[in-house]
């Protein structure tokens, strides 16, 4: 079943690198081939491919979810940082969090990790996990531009963003 799943993910990858290229020649499905198992032997260790075809096809839901939770989340974070520093008087109470987290894999830690980075005002500085390939637990260091208390910032982490990515990649 995995020579299925992973098979199907490069022929996946292959068709997005055709659709880009624009190209449909024979050398250039090839060379989309050559390259989409490229990509998913330097992730080797990140996805172990051991979900069914079946089960990737069920969490495609869940991804476009968590795409519109995570387009939705960057625009309130735009709004937000746009109003702080439009005010006659900088008020921002920049800040580092220490976040713990508990993933499943390796994909959902570093999706996280990108989720929370992509919202505007905070970054991930650094990531402490013990498991070489990424699982959880571990923790994040955030920094914020606005941080009036730790716990809310890491609430509204684990609420919005960690539930959706862990529901999509978990």
């Amino acid at each position: 079943m995995m020579r299925i799943t992973k098979f199907m993910t490069a022929l996946v990858l292959t068709v997005v690198w055709i659709l880009i290229s624009g190209s449909y020649s024979l050398g250039n499905i090839i060379l989309g081939l050559i390259i989409s198992y490229l990509i998913l032997h330097s992730f080797k260790d990140m996805y172990t491919f051991t979900d069914t075809p079946w089960q990737l096809i069920k969490k495609i839901p869940k991804k476009i979810k968590y795409v519109f939770i995570l387009f939705w989340e960057i625009i309130k974070a735009n709004f937000y940082v746009l109003y702080k520093i439009l005010q006659p008087k900088l008020d921002i109470k920049p800040g580092i969090i220490a976040y713990p987290f508990d993933t499943t894999n390796g994909i959902s830690t570093v999706m996280l990790a990108n989720t929370i980075t992509l919202t505007p005002g905070t970054f991930i500085i650094d990531v402490h996990v013990k498991d070489k390939r990424l699982k959880g637990p571990g923790i994040y260091y955030i920094h914020s531009i606005y941080v009036s208390s730790p716990k809310e910032v890491r609430d509204s982490i684990k609420q919005t963003l960690e539930k959706y990515v862990e529901e999509a990649f978990g």
